[in-house]
């Protein structure tokens, strides 16, 4: 499943690459990280606070443990890098670029 998301996804970006302005790329794949990186942070919410009620328990299955710890850091270090990259990312979504004067 995994593979076939992973080459979807780079046809797509082939595609944005030819076809679409560089400003206007940037924010499509900004936001598509932005959304995946919030939807990441819901669900390990979702898995912490619920942790009773699912079908199966974090902390029953070793490799679900390390998941739910490299997507708490990942959340972590995204907020980090959204607030180091604050005044960038506003560029990238407010400002008006020469690419799209058509």
């Amino acid at each position: 499943m995994e593979t076939y998301l992973f080459i979807a996804l780079f046809f797509i970006y082939l595609l944005c690459a030819l076809l679409l302005p560089q400003q206007t790329q940037r924010r499509i794949w900004t936001s598509a990280y932005i959304v995946s990186f919030l939807i990441t942070a819901v669900a390990i919410g979702f898995i912490k606070i619920y942790a009773d009620e699912t079908l199966m328990k974090v902390g029953e299955l070793n490799w679900y443990y390390i998941l739910y710890v490299f997507g708490s850091i990942s959340v972590v270090l995204g907020f980090i890098n959204l607030w180091l990259y604050k005044s960038a990312l506003l560029a990238i979504f407010f400002e008006k670029s020469s690419d799209e004067s058509d």
